[in-house]
């Protein structure tokens, strides 16, 4: 895990440890395969690398064989353990004040977290992602966000509300219904991005919390931590590898649209790339095999499903490639993982 990972705050590791922990699972083995430790979850204030977030939620659902387990537990947490950035939404007057300060503030909570609420206001869109780490490797966290932003927008209107749509950048071809039945409406995943759009209505409800001199105070507050706190750029492999796995499926993965992504020349792109010891095309292939064994053994994607997946034109090629990185077919590879 690279250490220069963007940090985001440790409460939902941490809760997520100690849940594990109490269902008879190796919560500690766990923690160690992510290079992470209870010790360090437990310090005030822990902030941790995304990536060893993102990975212990994936490791979590394999272990617990629990697809949407960022869906399950996002649906459980309580909106105060995120401490400020969630005392914020609380004393906000509306949710679409309540928003327009999470999204503010986030980097009080996460470096990695990003928020763009620009048609906010005029269509109830939203889009979120999270820095230095594609959307296919951070699949149960980003599942866990929606849920986790849905819950806390019914806990502080204290209404059942749903959302008008719902659509998430990674594929899923299973218990889409369980997602539609709690977010109350059409769920889309393989998309261009990850969109969540609300009901005008509801965005204008009252949270039934709010309290305006506690959310000056807070806000104040926020302001200070955040004059002191400047976030990190993520390092240029993680950037390139968010930009690769972003644009796979659409057939946009190339070297100059990915530095033209990051305002440099291509040249400039491989000779960075090069200092780091590394390459563009090295990180594709290294890309593309983690995401290929991890949907032959986690999902029932066809081989064609997969190879579209991972930006091939045709299965043949997909299963040329798998046999140079495994030595194995994709058909041989998945009887192995299943039997």
């Amino acid at each position: 895990m690279p250490n220069a990972s963007p940090k985001h705050d440790a409460v939902w590791v941490r809760q997520l440890a100690a849940e594990l922990k109490l269902t008879g699972h190796p919560a500690k083995g766990l923690l160690a395969q992510v290079e992470l430790d209870e010790r360090s979850l437990n310090a005030g204030g822990a902030r941790i690398p995304f990536a060893k977030h993102a990975a212990f939620f994936e490791l979590a659902a394999k272990v617990t064989r629990d697809g949407c387990l960022g869906l399950h537990f996002g649906q459980t947490r309580d909106t105060r353990d995120a401490g400020l950035i969630g005392y914020v939404g609380l004393s906000s007057p509306t949710l679409m004040d309540a928003i327009k300060n999470t999204s503010r503030y986030r980097r009080v909570f996460s470096d990695a977290a990003e928020i763009e609420i620009d048609a906010l206001e005029e269509h109830g869109r939203l889009r979120w992602w999270f820095r230095g780490l594609g959307s296919q490797r951070s699949r149960q966290c980003i599942e866990f966000s929606a849920a986790n932003f849905l819950r806390a927008l019914r806990e502080k209107s204290g209404r059942n509300l749903a959302l008008a749509s719902l659509g998430f950048a990674h594929p899923r071809n299973k218990n889409i219904d369980e997602f539609e039945r709690f977010f109350g409406c059409s769920v889309s995943f393989g998309c261009q991005e990850n969109i969540i759009e609300m009901k005008l209505s509801d965005l204008n409800l009252q949270v039934i919390t709010a309290d305006d001199r506690l959310l000056s105070l807070l806000r104040r507050y926020c302001e200070d931590v955040l004059s002191k706190h400047a976030a990190q750029a993520p390092p240029l492999v993680e950037m390139v590898e968010r930009l690769i796995a972003d644009r796979l499926t659409k057939g946009e993965a190339r070297h100059d649209t990915a530095a033209t992504e990051l305002g440099m020349s291509s040249r400039s792109l491989s000779r960075k790339l090069a200092e780091l010891g590394t390459s563009f095309n090295g990180i594709v292939g290294s890309l593309r095999k983690d995401l290929a064994l991890r949907y032959l053994q986690e999902s029932s994607l066809s081989l064609t499903e997969i190879a579209f997946l991972l930006g091939y034109t045709e299965v043949s090629t997909f299963t040329h490639a798998f046999k140079r990185w495994t030595g194995s077919t994709p058909a041989a590879s998945r009887g192995r993982m299943s039997g």
